[in-house]
């Protein structure tokens, strides 16, 4: 996945692999809608125009579905969890496809956050001054952090490293888990985040897994437990499970 893809522009000479960058969003879940098949349900924005989109919370793929549904008149579509580090490279491949069958068609794949979160992220940068016209210039998904950061030992390592949160609830959860926490609610952008993460010489960034992934690899975990129950998804089988995890905070 390029970084002109990513919409991250052109820039310096890379401190880690643009590669091992985007494979740490293995962390976030997002989800997308696809059709009885299997196939992704896109929108026609225009007749040369193709939406794609991919949510945060699973909630919002629901409405999606349903709206869908009752546009085009069918059943039978469903929603999919998907790593959105998976699902920058399948979207990479779709657009191919679609090129290749006709190359004035276009397919747009926007990543749309929980409402909570970017009124929260708005909220923040409105207190530190940002005026609302760049907020909704610059702000897609937000990303937070705290200042000082907070540091958690992430899933398969011994190393603690600075946490960036998709979910502002999480953020929250961190710093309660740290004793006397003394520090303020930062937010950036996610394309700013990634951004942060290749540009760093030391590989102090992790993205913590996000809430719904969380969940969702519960779900894995109860249907291999009972075998009465339907076996997951292979979109939910691509799910890594994080092992457990301590926060601190970082001076």
């Amino acid at each position: 996945m390029g970084l002109l893809m990513l919409g991250l522009g052109a820039m310096p000479a890379l401190a880690i692999p643009e590669a091992e960058a985007i494979r740490k969003l293995e962390a976030v879940a997002v989800y997308v809608v696809v059709d009885p098949e299997g196939r992704p349900a896109f929108y026609q924005e225009s007749p040369d125009r193709l939406v794609l989109p991919m949510f945060m919370k699973a909630e919002q793929a629901q409405q999606a579905r349903r709206t869908l549904e009752e546009r085009q008149d069918t059943e039978g579509s469903r929603v999919v969890s998907i790593p959105l580090n998976v699902a920058f490279e399948r979207n990479e491949k779709l657009l191919q496809a679609i090129k290749e069958q006709d190359e004035n068609k276009s397919l747009t794949t926007p990543l749309l956050p929980a409402q909570e979160d970017w009124e929260k992220a708005q909220e923040i940068l409105l207190a530190e001054g940002v005026d609302q016209e760049e907020i909704d210039r610059n702000l897609q998904v937000p990303v937070f952090f705290t200042d000082p950061p907070i540091s958690i030992t992430p899933p398969g390592t011994e190393e603690p490293k600075i946490a960036f949160f998709f979910n502002y609830s999480q953020l929250q959860q961190a710093k309660r888990a740290v004793s006397d926490f003394d520090g303020e609610d930062k937010v950036v952008d996610w394309l700013r985040a990634i951004n942060l993460v290749i540009q760093d010489e030391e590989d102090k960034y992790f993205f913590l897994p996000t809430e719904d992934l969380i969940q969702t690899i519960q779900a894995q975990q109860e249907q291999q437990s009972s075998p009465s129950r339907t076996q997951p998804s292979q979109d939910q089988q691509d799910v890594q499970e994080p092992d457990q995890q301590e926060a601190q905070q970082t001076p």
